[in-house]
């Protein structure tokens, strides 16, 4: 009797065990793939950390690592199929690519409105793109997101660069538009004004988006990714979009959430920092989560043109998928 419970409690400790091995079973077998980041890790992120955090990755077969440097090198990098499947890239950064002859294709729109903003004290007065005749404008220099922006919406306005006065100031916008170094500054519109406004100052925005739409950041892919393994696309821009849904829906948790992948946001002042993601997720919305706007993308290539970047035969249709999702 004692030998058949010790083998019944033997043969029940065998089943505990194998069953407890089975998700680290399952783990292993996940694909493994990474992501080229273009910026240091950020809580404007939040999506993809949600969508890794909660397992939505994992839900679609992936184990996702996050590689972050320069835009420049994970679009090459993209190009290239040197170790990193997905990536982040602003459209403008794209169709350079591509005029580059890089096989690099957008999948997806993760941010719908083009982000730049013209800062500016309310007490100027500066409330429209035309004001900015005459005026100082603080920017980081000549390359960009913002200095795209500039262009833009000194093209809606008739204005050129001759007709205001450019100020290459680096990434110390928020210092040079507090010290009055300049009149406005240019800016990512869910940060600077949320960091002038923490520090007392009644600012004025004009939105590029409100005047000269422009596409945004995108989720890139190689041609022969694209064409060798759709399926992995789907799944991967899937499960972003799930996360994408959940930053929307629970931004207070999310934010909590994203704090255990960039550790260093908890020396942020919280505040700050959910006003930033709040203000972030307003630049994913749409009709369609995700969904690419063809018109800004023909916008953006026509501002390149203009502004010599890229040739003017290059067909920007090349650039996007929209049958992804």
């Amino acid at each position: 009797m004692r030998q058949r419970l010790r083998v019944a409690l033997l043969l029940a400790l065998i089943l505990v065990l194998s069953a407890c091995a089975t998700p680290a079973s399952n783990t292993s077998e996940l694909r493994q793939i990474v992501v080229g980041m273009p910026y240091i890790p950020n809580i404007q992120f939040a999506h993809f950390y949600v969508a890794d955090i909660e397992g939505y990755f994992a839900e679609e077969g992936l184990d996702v690592t996050f590689d972050y440097n320069f835009e420049n090198d994970v679009v090459q990098r993209i190009a290239t199929n040197n170790q990193i499947t997905f990536a982040l890239a602003s459209a403008d950064s794209i169709l350079l690519a591509r005029s580059k002859g890089l096989p690099v294709k957008a999948v997806m729109a993760t941010t719908q409105a083009f982000p730049i903003g013209f800062i500016s004290k309310k007490a100027t007065g500066i409330t429209s793109a035309e004001d900015l005749r005459g005026k100082s404008i603080g920017i980081p220099g000549r390359f960009g997101a913002s200095y795209i922006g500039l262009q833009a919406i000194l093209r809606a306005s008739n204005l050129t660069e001759d007709d205001v006065s450019i100020q290459e100031v680096g990434f110390a916008q928020v210092a040079a538009l507090t010290d009055d170094k300049v009149d406005i500054v240019s800016g990512y519109i869910n940060n600077e004004p949320i960091q002038l406004a923490n520090a007392g100052v009644d600012v004025a925005v004009i939105k590029v988006s409100d005047r000269y739409p422009l596409a945004s950041d995108h989720v890139i892919v190689s041609e022969k990714t694209l064409e060798d393994d759709r399926e992995l696309v789907e799944k991967f821009t899937r499960a972003l979009i799930k996360g994408m849904n959940t930053v929307s829906e629970k931004p207070n948790q999310s934010y909590q959430t994203a704090l255990a992948a960039i550790p260093e946001a908890n020396q942020i002042d919280p505040v700050i920092g959910l006003a930033v993601l709040e203000s972030t997720v307003s630049l994913w919305q749409a009709a369609d989560v995700g969904v690419i706007q063809e018109a800004n993308w023909r916008n953006t290539h026509d501002l390149l043109v203009q502004m010599a970047l890229i040739p003017g035969d290059l067909n920007v249709t090349d650039a996007y998928d929209t049958s992804v999702r």
